[in-house]
């Protein structure tokens, strides 16, 4: 029996992406391959609302939050880090290894980050040069409004924004050069519904200036030496790309910029969180602002939530447990992918059998959901 994947990354890719990255390999360096580049540019810009070109890398998001920090970052610069839970902390650990002053702003995991929690730290150390935020927090299920964070930052000491966008882009607006942002790190696998495997890294004017003054101590991360191959006429890679990778991006960029794609991701955020809270189970985030459009974190108060996720698993349905301090107590479920009523009810109805006997105080669970669902 195939598994039911509704992991936070990778998620399920449609059968279309698949079949494209099947193609016949092409050499990277000829029209062919700077034609797909382009055409990848394009949607890229389109989705983001920005001008400027997106510098793409064979690596996982990790390795664009990588470049950034290798770029922006180092030896004596101080950077105001943000956090609100795992993937918060490692865009900070990855900063911190430069060598950097680290200030670090901790939010509780299952807020969100409120505007004047960002605007008072940098009010308070206004000799920064770095900010890093985390759009969505896929550790907790928590979506943070950047641009409200961003306007809310006095602009007469504002320092460079670098946005971890890794499990926000194509799943939720996100518009870096309209926002004020100065780097934003991404990957295929999440929003952009992609096997894994690119990473993406987009720099603001601004952000541009501040990295060519600045020299990269990475070979491969060094988005200069990027900027070089991406802005000729005929544009490609410095080193060699994942070309079947690039076919599968260039499908999927296609699907997700439908005109409806963000207001049905939420939607299915919205209906999938009725249900699981008729069921008996307890949602992470409170704050319904700062609910996900991607992933939904919720236990169980019976403090049976790991019996359950290994139950669902034995069903072959496959969410992710929790991380950090949640180990063992959280499930998470992704809905980046084009979810719609009978993938809810799919999802709903495994939860309903993992529950057992306590099943019997669920609730209308699916007329809940339905109706939600049917609300838009």
């Amino acid at each position: 029996m195939n598994k039911y994947l509704l992991t936070p990354g990778p998620v399920p890719v449609s059968c279309e992406t698949q079949l494209a990255e099947a193609r016949p390999l092409i050499g990277h360096r000829g029209k062919e391959f700077s034609g797909l580049f382009s055409s990848i540019e394009t949607k890229l810009s389109g989705l983001l609302k920005t001008d400027g070109k997106t510098v793409i890398f064979p690596a996982s998001g990790t390795g664009a939050l990588e470049a950034l920090a290798a770029n922006f970052i180092g030896p004596g610069v101080s950077v105001i880090s943000v956090s609100c839970g795992v993937f918060g902390d490692r865009f900070r650990e990855i900063a911190a290894l430069t060598g950097a002053d680290m200030i670090n702003v901790d939010v509780e995991p299952g807020e969100g980050v409120k505007p004047h929690v960002a605007a008072t730290a940098v009010a308070s150390n206004p000799n920064a040069s770095v900010l890093l935020l985390t759009q969505n927090e896929t550790s907790t299920g928590v979506f943070n409004h950047i641009d409200e964070i961003v306007a809310a930052i006095p602009q007469e000491i504002k320092p460079l924004i670098l946005v971890d966008g890794v499990s926000s882009v194509g799943a939720m607006p996100c518009f870096p050069q309209k926002w004020g942002i100065d780097g934003l790190a991404t990957a295929s696998q999440k929003g952009l519904l992609t096997p894994p495997g690119l990473a993406f890294v987009w720099l603001s004017e601004r952000g541009w200036n501040a990295v060519s003054k600045r020299k990269c101590p990475s070979y491969y991360f060094d988005l200069v030496r990027q900027k070089k191959d991406l802005f000729k006429d005929a544009p490609e890679n410095p080193y060699t790309p994942p070309v079947s990778l690039y076919y599968a991006l260039d499908h999927a960029l296609d699907e997700i910029t439908d005109k409806g794609w963000f207001s049905l991701r939420d939607r299915a955020a919205r209906s999938l969180a009725a249900g699981i809270e008729a069921l008996g189970f307890e949602l992470l985030v409170k704050d319904k602002r700062f609910r996900s459009p991607g992933v939904t974190a919720f236990f169980h108060p019976s403090g049976e939530t790991d019996a359950i996720l290994k139950s669902l698993k034995s069903m072959c349905v496959e969410p992710a447990g929790g991380q950090g301090k949640f180990k063992g107590n959280l499930i998470r479920m992704s809905h980046y992918h084009d979810v719609r009523w009978p993938e809810i009810s799919l999802a709903l109805g495994s939860l309903y059998a993992a529950l057992g006997d306590a099943r019997r105080g669920a609730g209308d669970f699916m007329r809940r959901a339905y109706e939600v669902w049917e609300a838009k």
